[in-house]
Order: structure tokens, then C-alpha cells, then sequence
């Protein structure tokens, strides 16, 4: 088994040595990282590629190896290796170093060259977070809504039953009727406040739903002279915690861009340390504390 030494200090990546690799190679050859202090914390992502457009991505392991991808190194030429590490909204990468994939004595071009999606899995647990806490609002809003449904059910009937009774009274004097149609206002009047209290629980419960977390979708991120794109939204405000989920191809865009989300009363501020052209699509997080 051939072990490639990589080295990162802070976005620097160095291949520590040359070893020789032959194409058609299939789990033999591996990735071996080491990374400076700037790292740490963050889900580190290699990056392999011959050919852009057949870019594979693979989640390092707990101790920062990775085999390289048998259809990364298919054929002789030029094999580029990068990495990248998301921690919540942030996204730091590395340079990209490059070593020579050396003609091997069978074929890999029969090796399928669709890309693993491995990468995308830590964005995934994040969306699945997000998605299970939503659910678990949707479904106690369901359960409330279901309580006030049946409350009021039982009230009709009860009203439907005191109209029977008031119906059957014409045997009674008219100080007897009195007093009774005094008493079934007075039960009424408790079924009402009974039905105005669910409705206070249910909208109370369902405002803080609301107040503790949402989605903004489909954001177009564009940097400007700057380096920095505002998203107003009054919704906002500097006690806001905020994440930025970038879809797939922004991703790779900003494999040499370090972007940072910031949250200030009324906006988001992204920005970045480079200049940087392309538009970026996100789903940003906002959770109220």
C-alpha cells in the first residue's frame, strides 16, 4: 500500500513525499493529513481530481486518512489533491498540490467515474437536524390543535344538551326558570373561558415555535467590491444565531475562499477574505436565543 504524507499549515498544503503511483490502482493507495491548529474542529473533505469535471470527494476519517478514489487516478497524467473543512457556516480550504499518476499495466478507464456524494454527508446531518426539530414542533402544534378540536366538540354537545333541558322547562314556574337559566349561563360562561384558555396555550405555543428557529431558502450570495453581500431582514437581530448550508456546486466554487456568516439587528453580512466573482446559492439558519 502507497501512503501519500500531506501536510497543512493553516490553507497551505504541502505532499511531504513523492511516492509512485500507477493508474488502475484500486484500494491501495492512500492519503495521510496532518493539520495545523486552524483546523481543528471542522469536517475535512479531500478533493481528487484528473479531470474537473469528474471531481471526487471523500470525508477524511477520524484520524485524517483517505483512500484516493480508484476513478480519480484512472489513467496516466496529473492527479490534483485539495481539502476542505466546513464547521457549522464556515468553510476553509486548502491550496491544491498535484502529483503525476504513472501509466499502469491494466486499464482504469472501465472504472465508473460518477462522483461519490460522501461529501455532502456532515451538510446532511445538519439539514436532518434542522428537519427533525421542525418536526417535532409540527407535530406538537398538530397535537394542540387536535386538543382545542375535541374541546370544542364536547362544548357543542354540552350546549346541545342545556337547549334539550331549556326546551323541557315549560313545567316549572317562571322563578324556577330563572334560576336555571342562570345557572347554565354561568356553565357556559366556564366552557368559553375554558376554550379561550386552549386557544392562548396553542397560539402561545405556536409563537414560540415560530421565534425560535427558521429557514431563509434559495439565497443568491454575491460579493461586492468589498467582499461582502448584506441580506436585510427585520427578522434579525445581533442575538441571532446563523448558518449558511451551500449547495453543491457553490461548494466547490469557494474551495479557495474562506467565507464568513455574521448576524447584526435587521441583516446578514457574509464576507470573505478574497476577492471572489461567483454567485452562491444557500439555505441560511436562523435560530433566536
Amino acid at each position: 500500500m502507497t501512503t501519500l504524507e500531506l501536510q497543512l499549515e493553516n490553507q497551505l498544503l504541502t505532499i511531504l513525499n513523492q511516492e509512485i503511483i500507477a493508474s488502475g490502482d484500486t484500494n491501495t493507495d492512500q492519503c495521510a493529513f496532518s493539520f495545523s491548529d486552524e483546523w481543528e474542529g471542522y469536517v475535512k473533505t479531500a478533493v481528487f481530481y484528473q479531470d474537473k469535471a469528474n471531481t471526487q470527494y471523500v470525508v477524511l476519517e477520524s484520524d485524517d486518512t483517505c483512500m484516493i478514489p480508484a476513478t480519480a487516478m484512472a489513467r496516466e497524467g496529473n492527479l490534483h489533491i485539495g481539502v476542505f473543512g466546513i464547521s457549522g457556516s464556515k468553510v476553509l480550504t486548502s491550496t491544491v498540490e498535484t502529483i503525476y499518476i504513472n501509466e499502469g499495466a491494466i486499464s482504469g478507464e472501465g472504472i465508473s467515474t460518477e462522483p461519490s456524494d460522501d461529501v455532502f454527508l456532515a451538510i446532511v446531518a445538519q439539514y436532518q437536524g434542522i428537519a427533525e426539530l421542525m418536526h417535532t414542533y409540527d407535530e406538537k402544534a398538530t397535537e394542540l390543535l387536535n386538543q382545542t378540536a375535541n374541546l370544542n366538540k364536547e362544548t357543542q354537545q354540552a350546549i346541545a344538551e342545556q337547549n334539550e333541558i331549556l326546551q323541557s322547562l315549560n313545567a316549572f314556574d317562571v322563578t324556577e326558570l330563572g334560576y336555571r337559566m342562570s345557572a347554565m349561563e354561568m356553565t357556559l360562561s366556564g366552557y368559553g373561558n375554558i376554550i379561550k384558555e386552549e386557544h392562548e396555550k396553542l397560539d402561545n405555543k405556536l409563537q414560540i415555535i415560530e421565534d425560535s428557529a427558521f429557514l431563509i431558502e434559495n439565497v443568491e450570495v454575491t460579493f461586492n467590491e468589498d467582499n461582502e453581500y448584506i441580506l436585510n431582514d427585520g427578522r434579525i437581530t445581533d442575538k441571532c444565531i446563523v448558518n449558511a448550508y451551500f449547495d453543491a456546486i457553490s461548494v466547490e466554487s469557494a474551495l479557495n475562499h474562506a467565507i464568513y456568516v455574521e448576524s447584526f439587528d435587521g441583516y446578514i453580512r457574509f464576507s470573505t477574505t478574497t476577492k471572489f466573482d461567483d454567485t452562491l446559492i444557500c439555505t441560511i439558519e436562523v435560530r433566536r436565543y
